[in-house]
């Protein structure tokens, strides 16, 4: 009887063993899909935010080439009383790009960040809160051309061009550092995925 016991016992062991041999290799099976799903979605967050940059790129490589030719019209060599008209502004006293962030929005609400390495994720995110910051400024400079369109006209801005020259060399400045950010970050992202 203790040999019946004895194998019904080794039987059941082996048995056991078989069912925590294929619990365990479910589990890691299951394991190595969401590792690789993860990696994909990563993946495909940062194609469509290199997407997304680049575009910002030119919407900002366009803006400064409109207020570098503003400060050429303004800083220019003019006649005793030369004033500008508001038809020398034909796409507003400022023209700031409307940069967008909806890649950077989607990834992080996704967690797709959370799979990306450390360091491009740190680079990322500088790249975004400098676009944070030249939001910030448009939104500001744009409320006082309004309040000063509103409460002095239109002609009056045109009139003032000294300090609207101001205004205009800190868009340059922001948007000079801002390609500069952005073709870094994208040379090194590329490295990266490459």
């Amino acid at each position: 009887m203790k040999t019946k016991t004895k194998e019904a016992l080794q039987e059941a062991l082996f048995e056991a063993g078989f069912v925590v041999l294929g619990v365990v290799l479910a589990l890691a099976a299951n394991e190595w899909r969401q590792s690789r799903a993860d990696a994909a979605q990563a993946e495909a967050a940062l194609a469509t935010m290199v997407q997304e940059l680049e575009g910002n790129r030119q919407l900002v490589a366009d803006s400064l080439a409109y207020h570098e030719e503003l400060l050429a019209m303004i800083q220019g060599e003019h006649e005793e009383g030369w004033e500008p008209s508001p038809r020398n502004f034909p796409r507003g006293f400022i023209y700031p790009a409307q940069l967008q962030q909806t890649a950077w929005s989607t990834a992080n609400a996704t967690g797709a960040l959370t799979h990306m390495d450390y360091a491009v994720v740190v680079e990322l995110s500088g790249v975004y809160q400098a676009q944070e910051l030249y939001r910030w400024q448009s939104s500001s400079a744009g409320e006082l051309v309004y309040e000063a369109l509103f409460k002095e006209g239109i002609d009056a801005i045109a009139a003032n061009y000294r300090n609207l020259g101001t205004v205009l060399s800190t868009f340059r400045y922001r948007e000079q550092a801002l390609l500069e950010l952005y073709d870094r970050t994208l040379v090194n992202l590329q490295q990266a995925s490459g």
